[in-house]
């Protein structure tokens, strides 16, 4: 309890969880994880289509490729730049990735994997005021979604819900 607490203090939290509908806070998993705190959202989507359209409802446009791109090889090293440069791609998809992105102007991060796309919000390694405040101004969009939402967006007891 004290790791969850150590950041933001649990009447923080569960003001927060109260004035958000769908956006979850994540509690960095700590250690030699290298992650963050985030806000997390999570819809199961069932063809490429259903998430293009998704994805296009908010304002987000793919990246498609018409065949498909270099990517790295198994086995192979490569130098940081040069590995950055291959796309990551979008499973079953010639789709990038949205990754790193802006919905109504708000930076976000968008991830598709196994059927599922994550919206994630965060400043940095941490979550802000602000970060609220822009979850709860997407979160007006994605009340017209129709997609079935993953609530928690993972099942991890880093997950705060109300």
């Amino acid at each position: 309890m004290q790791y969850l607490f150590k950041e933001h203090s649990e009447k923080k939290l569960r003001k927060w969880a109260r004035r958000l509908k769908f956006f979850r806070f994540f509690r960095a998993l700590g250690g030699h994880a290298n992650d963050g705190d985030s806000l997390d959202v999570a819809f199961a989507y069932g063809e490429p289509a259903q998430l293009d359209t998704f994805l296009t409802s908010l304002g987000v446009k793919l990246v498609k490729f018409d065949a498909a791109p270099p990517q790295p090889l198994p086995g192979v090293a490569y130098q940081g730049d040069v590995f950055l440069r291959f796309p990551s791609l979008i499973d079953g998809t010639l789709w990038q990735q949205p990754g790193r992105c802006d919905i109504m102007g708000i930076e976000v991060f968008i991830w598709c994997h196994a059927g599922v796309v994550k919206i994630s919000l965060h400043d940095g390694y941490a979550v802000s005021e602000q970060n609220v405040r822009d979850a709860a101004a997407i979160e007006k969009l994605l009340a017209r979604v129709v997609l079935e939402r993953i609530d928690p967006s993972a099942d991890n007891r880093h997950y705060i819900c109300p």
